[in-house]
Order: structure tokens, then C-alpha cells, then sequence
């Protein structure tokens, strides 16, 4: 009786060319007919006259169908510690291990994006920070801006503060000390402070935050300045030495030198 090969591998193509072949079944027999189908077997699929058949090339790795045993240091759960811990070694594990092309290649996109991250994370801070939007109105030019500014006195401001939060004022005031916020190192233009007070010798104190639209400038204690700009209630802020400093608060836009 004739026997059936290749049907339980199909990487696995053996051949009788000693034999006849039935085209159906794929027996392979002495006699005329199949033994299992009793087709009668054709002239071109009898013992010699069978074209020879190939052998398959043999696919390593996981996709050939057989068993593979893995070295330890291929084991995904190796490849892909070593991809969060030293990207380039896992990379290279990646490439040397016998796992699928596809695999490889989607795993090796992802080791990338693991190496790229704190690049990518670095970027999108710096975005944030030039997208920074500032406490003040920037819609408006200086002129309408200080026209819009209602003059207050510093007495009245220092003890209704809250009641003019978000509100257009102008307020003289005298330059005691300059000081940063904790928050300095970000390199923000919008975070140096000065620590003003009133100009009739009341010691009132206030705090104001330079926003200021039309250039820098540095103001020196004694310096007595006209501010323009918005209110901001009760201000706190935690300065260079992140000592907490309170007191009401301006964020000013503009800026007229006195004396």
C-alpha cells in the first residue's frame, strides 16, 4: 500500500521518484491505481516522468512551524528590559535574536521613541513656554492701554485690593527692591517682581510683576515710577529664596519714569 507523505509538515516536501503519485490524494504507489482513491494514476504523474520537486528553503526563527529554543539574553522579556534600561543594547539584542522582521522592526520603532522621549518631552516644555499667555491685555496699543488705566491712590488700592482685581489702573509708587520668583530658572520673561512703596512715607508695600510690552528695564530702589497696568488682588509669590512675599499686587504693562 502506498503512504501519504507531507501531509502532517507542509514545510516537509518528500518525494518517490521511484513511485507513482496520485494527484488527489498524494499517495505514492507501485501499482497503477491509488490504493486510497483508486484513481488510476496519469502519465505525467507516473515514476519518471514527475517533474522533480524542490525543496522548500527552510525559515528560521518562529515561523517555520518547529520548536526553537531561545537564548535567555533574546527572550522578549529580556529585549524589551534592556530597551527601557540601555536602548542601544536592547536594539541590538533585537537585531540578532530570531524573531520575526515585522516584530523587530515595530519593537526597534518603539526603542526610538523610548530614546527620543526625554528629547520629545524637553521640546513640548519649551513650546509651552513660548505659548506662555501673559496676565495682561496684549490686544491693545500703549496709547489705548493707558487710556484705559483709571487712577487710583496707593492708600486706596492697599486697602481694596481684591475689589480691584483684572481692572485697568495706574498707581505712582517708589522702587524699594527687585526681586525674582522661584520659578527664575525657566528663563520666562514675565518673572521679575519689584517690591514697591507708596510715595507719602506710609511704608505701604505692594507688589508688582513686570509684564511690561514696550521693551525691559531695570529700576533701581529709590526710583519713583507711574505703573500701568491690571490688578491683581492679594499677590503672593514665592521669590528666588522661596520665602513667600504677600502684598497687593499689579501686573503692570507699562511704565512711566517720575524722578
Amino acid at each position: 500500500m502506498g503512504r501519504m507523505l507531507g501531509a502532517f509538515d507542509s514545510d516537509n516536501d518528500n518525494d518517490r521518484p521511484d513511485l507513482n503519485k496520485c494527484p488527489d490524494c498524494g499517495c505514492f504507489f507501485a501499482q497503477d491505481n491509488c490504493p486510497l482513491c483508486g484513481k488510476l494514476c496519469p502519465e505525467e504523474m507516473r515514476a519518471g516522468n514527475r517533474k522533480a520537486v524542490k525543496a522548500k528553503k527552510k525559515r528560521g526563527g518562529y515561523s517555520s512551524g518547529r520548536v526553537t529554543f531561545v537564548e535567555w539574553y533574546h527572550s522578549w522579556w529580556f529585549i524589551i528590559l534592556m530597551m527601557l534600561v540601555m536602548p542601544i543594547v536592547g536594539i541590538i539584542l533585537l537585531i540578532t535574536s530570531p524573531h520575526k522582521k515585522s516584530l523587530k522592526i515595530a519593537l526597534i520603532a518603539v526603542a526610538v521613541l523610548i530614546a527620543m522621549l526625554p528629547t520629545i518631552l524637553f521640546a513640548v516644555y519649551g513650546f509651552l513656554l513660548s505659548t506662555f499667555d501673559s496676565p495682561i491685555d496684549t490686544s491693545k496699543s500703549r496709547e489705548e492701554y493707558i487710556e484705559a488705566c483709571q487712577s487710583v491712590d496707593a492708600e486706596e488700592y492697599y486697602r481694596m485690593a481684591d475689589t480691584y482685581t483684572g481692572k485697568f489702573v495706574s498707581i505712582t509708587l517708589k522702587i524699594k527692591e527687585k526681586f525674582t520668583d522661584g520659578d527664575a530658572y525657566t528663563g520666562d520673561k514675565y518673572t521679575t517682581h519689584y517690591l514697591c512703596t507708596d510715595t507719602d512715607g506710609k511704608e505701604l508695600r505692594f507688589i508688582i510683576r513686570d509684564c511690561i510690552q514696550d521693551g525691559s528695564q531695570n529700576f533701581i530702589a529709590g526710583d519713583v515710577i507711574t505703573v500701568y497696568g491690571e490688578g491683581a488682588g492679594n499677590y503672593s509669590v514665592y521669590d528666588e529664596n522661596y520665602d513667600l512675599r504677600s502684598a497687593p499686587g499689579i501686573f503692570v504693562a507699562y511704565v512711566k519714569i517720575v524722578e
